[in-house]
């Protein structure tokens, strides 16, 4: 029977137990399973300062963008459902570059958006069956705003902003939950 400890010889003249192999396998093996297995730094997230920099920078842009979409999206191309695509989006390019501390430090709980936007939608839907017009008949109506002069207000404004509200709450829903099970 073979001693496990036999000392032998490496080629640059040193002497390396059997046992101290087998323990750097073990330690690789390791390694290998923890990439394997898509191992996250404690802190999560990615480590690379201009990323996470840039995303900085841009979740402004894009939430400019999103809010902006969502006011004339009534009257042009745009609407809740792309600002609100793009405002998940955008937590999303931040929820891959902090990773889970990011979404354990968001204050908001998505799920709660669901029937809050749905109850705008329904409700805009049901204000005109109130008045005896028939389902998700729209009034529009004209304000003078300071800074921003004659501003045309629409019932069609409250239900993109439930239709904005449901595609962010289902979207990041979704998306927190599937890097909660990662």
């Amino acid at each position: 029977m073979a001693n496990k400890n036999i000392e032998m010889p490496n080629p640059l003249g040193k002497m390396v137990s059997e046992a101290e192999k087998r323990e750097k396998r073990i330690e690789s093996s390791k390694v290998m399973e923890a990439v394997e297995n898509n191992y996250e730094p404690k802190r999560g997230g990615i480590n690379n300062v201009l990323l996470k920099t840039a995303s900085m920078i841009l979740i402004c842009f894009i939430i400019l963008a999103s809010l902006y979409i969502l006011v004339v999206g009534h009257n042009a191309p745009g609407g809740g459902f792309i600002a609100g695509l793009m405002l998940s989006g955008g937590t999303v390019l931040l929820y891959l570059c902090f990773g889970k501390p990011f979404a354990s430090n968001l204050r908001l709980n998505f799920r709660i958006l669901l029937p809050i936007g749905l109850s705008c939608a329904l409700g805009t839907g049901l204000a005109g069956c109130f008045f005896g017009k028939p389902f998700l008949t729209h009034a529009f109506g004209h304000v003078e705003l300071p800074f921003f002069g004659d501003w045309e207000l629409t019932s069609a404004s409250v239900f993109d902003f439930g239709v904005f509200l449901v595609v962010i709450g289902t979207c990041l829903t979704i998306i927190m939950n599937i890097g909660e099970n990662k």
